[in-house]
């Protein structure tokens, strides 16, 4: 599993913004308040929880850069790798690049299952959305479609994809009561579209932070359905906008990643030529 997947795939989960521990006092503080309709008080706590993140800073995002460490799980193992990253992230067009640092030279590129010459320290993943590359000193290829696919879905089952379903007819929000997560109380509400697809959010009922997002796909191989799910912790304050510092990845209930932001800036000027794909790595590769 190619190891950067945990960040490219957590992109979408850097604009599911979140505020600080040590600030969660100045976000209003109050129990659900339930109502006697299902899809009201669950639309009322997504709104709550959207005025969390920052509210109209939060719906104003444009982009974003953010530097950090990730590690890649097997079988809800750590690996012997941690790696640094930088991530810069336009919302419209879309596009998202995710460059790995190693400096380890080709023993990373081969426990990684990546195709790293010796001399290529820094790898580029670029998402589009229509495709997904790999970029070295070299140039660039296409990721395999089973990649492509795994991205886009990720995207297609992010926060700010699920906030554009209930502008859309056919949308349902269904408010699942309480549950606990990581020993705080929070509200289950899911949301649903046209075509039946459902995202699951678990949200603070002191801070109306989201601290999970969880969704469900039919397995193409084994047509069993399979849970992709995400928490969120360590929230923190950039720019207007709460941002999770913290994001733990699971698949069926596997650990398989975890991200750890060290800042993140929002509405940057950021240049076209990061998301061109048939831009190489500028500079040249470390000799050996």
């Amino acid at each position: 599993m190619r190891v950067w997947r945990a960040v490219a795939l957590g992109a979408a989960m850097a604009g599911v913004a979140a505020s600080a521990c040590g600030q969660a006092s100045a976000i209003p503080s109050a129990g659900p308040v339930v109502s006697g309709d299902a899809d009201a008080h669950g639309r009322q706590a997504l709104a709550q929880m959207v005025d969390a993140l920052g509210g109209q800073a939060w719906r104003e995002r444009r982009n974003w850069k953010s530097t950090g460490n990730f590690g890649v799980f097997y079988k809800g193992q750590p690996q012997d790798v941690a790696l640094k990253f930088e991530e810069f992230h336009r919302i419209e067009p879309f596009a998202n690049r995710v460059v790995v640092i190693t400096h380890q030279g080709s023993n990373i590129g081969a426990l990684l299952g990546i195709p790293v010459g010796k001399d290529h320290s820094d790898i580029v993943e670029l998402l589009t959305s229509e495709n997904a590359y790999e970029i070295t000193y070299r140039g660039k290829h296409e990721l395999p479609k089973d990649i492509v696919t795994e991205q886009q879905r990720q995207r297609a089952h992010s926060l700010d994809a699920a906030m554009g379903w209930l502008k859309e007819p056919g949308a349902g929000v269904f408010y699942e009561g309480m549950a606990t997560v990581a020993r705080r109380q929070a509200e289950r509400v899911s949301v649903s579209n046209a075509a039946n697809d459902t995202v699951t959010f678990e949200i603070d009922a002191n801070t109306h932070l989201p601290v999970s997002r969880e969704f469900r796909y039919r397995d193409a191989v084994f047509k069993d359905f399979d849970v992709d799910r995400e928490e969120y912790d360590n929230y923190q304050l950039r720019d207007g906008v709460m941002t999770p510092f913290t994001v733990t990845r699971y698949k069926n209930g596997d650990l398989i990643g975890q991200r750890f932001l060290v800042d993140i800036r929002y509405n940057v000027a950021l240049e076209p030529a990061l998301f061109d794909p048939n831009v190489p790595l500028s500079g040249k590769p470390p000799k050996r």
